[in-house]
Parts: C-alpha cells; sequence; structure tokens
C-alpha cells in the first residue's frame, strides 16, 4: 500500500502541476475566456486532485520516523502557492499565477531529489567502529527498519538478502526502483561501513 501511496502521489501531484501550467499559459496569452472556460470545465477535477495530493502527501509524511526540514518548506509553499495561483487565476493576474506555477515546480522538484537545493550533502559521519551504525540510522532505518525487516516501499528484508558486497555497494551508490542513489552523499569508505554493520544484521 505504502509504494501504491507514493506513486499515487506523485501522480496527482504531476497532473495538479500540469492543469496549473497550462491554465497559467493560458493566462499569460491573454486567452481569458478560454480559461475561463477551462477553469469552470475542471473546477471539481481540480478539487478532487487537491484532496488526494494532500491526504496521500500527509499519509506519507506519517511513514517518516522524523519529518525533514525539506518537508517542513515544501509544505509551507504549498500552503502558499494553492491560494496565489486560485487567486491570480480566478481574478486574471498573471504575476501571481507565475509565481504560484514556479512555486509548485519547485515544490515538485525538492519532492523528488528529497532536498531543497535539489542535491543533498554528503553525510557527515565521524569515522570509526560505528559509523556504519551511524551511515544506517540516518540513512536506512526509514524504509528498512531498526532490524533490517520493515520493508516500507517494498524495501527488501536486509536479514535474508543475497547479494554479494559487490552488489550491495552498487545498489547503495546507484539505487534501484523507489530506492535514491547515494552516489553523491556517500564516499567508499561510507558505503563500506554501512555493508559491515548490514552484515551483522543477517
Amino acid at each position: 500500500m505504502d509504494i501504491g501511496m507514493r506513486h499515487l502521489h506523485v501522480a496527482v501531484v504531476a497532473m495538479l502541476l500540469f492543469l496549473i501550467l497550462y491554465k497559467t499559459i493560458l493566462l499569460v496569452a491573454n486567452k481569458h475566456e478560454l480559461l475561463d472556460k477551462v477553469r469552470a470545465k475542471t473546477k471539481i477535477f481540480d478539487m478532487i486532485l487537491g484532496v488526494l495530493a494532500v491526504a496521500t502527501g500527509i499519509y506519507l509524511i506519517t511513514l517518516k520516523p522524523e519529518v525533514e526540514p525539506y518537508l517542513w518548506i515544501k509544505i509551507l509553499l504549498v500552503l502558499i502557492a494553492i491560494p496565489l495561483g486560485i487567486v491570480g487565476l480566478k481574478k486574471h493576474k498573471k504575476p501571481l499565477a507565475i509565481l504560484s506555477t514556479v512555486l509548485i515546480i519547485y515544490v515538485f522538484g525538492i519532492g523528488e531529489t528529497q532536498s531543497y537545493k535539489f542535491k543533498r550533502d554528503p553525510v557527515e559521519i565521524a569515522s570509526g567502529e560505528h559509523a556504519g551504525q551511524e551511515i544506517y540510522q540516518k540513512l536506512c532505518v526509514e524504509c528498512h527498519g531498526e532490524d533490517g525487516k520493515k520493508g516500507l516501499f517494498k524495501a527488501p528484508d536486509l536479514t535474508t538478502t543475497l547479494l554479494e558486497k559487490a552488489e550491495m555497494k552498487e545498489r547503495i551508490l546507484q539505487g534501484k526502483g523507489i530506492m535514491r542513489a547515494y552516489k553523491n552523499e556517500l564516499d567508499n569508505q561510507q558505503v563500506e561501513s554501512v555493508i559491515e554493520y548490514i552484515s551483522k544484521l543477517q
């Protein structure tokens, strides 16, 4: 259910973004009559998409052990962008509609990259025997759980994985499916440390 909810959330937000972008283009092109017709025809659909976007977003946030800073930024910008878009499109105020569209594009981007800069910073972990555990707690526990068996978003059970160390390293660095790549966040030594910790879970 969790992975289906995430896909639904992304699809709904993408549709909302497309509709807002289309309406903003009509406004900028001074197609006011057509814009008003499109707004009237999509009013109920917009409301459904809006409710779904908020509901699925809230559900996904509840799955996280803690709300990261980028999520607070995302929530704040959504709360700003939606009223701006409604007023801008309804009253044919181009600057408001354009600003709303830009904010929603930005929100979509930070949601996909999980960073308000569109790029996550390298993980700062002290070296030592507990480095692997620290990295695991910071990056892996949300989906794999404390014991490696949580399986959020269909994350594999790390206690029964058949992956060789080289394959595991490749998976961590390059990502696969819903799991993002950590090549820009972890160096080789950090990856080896977390693999060593994972082996202790088996």
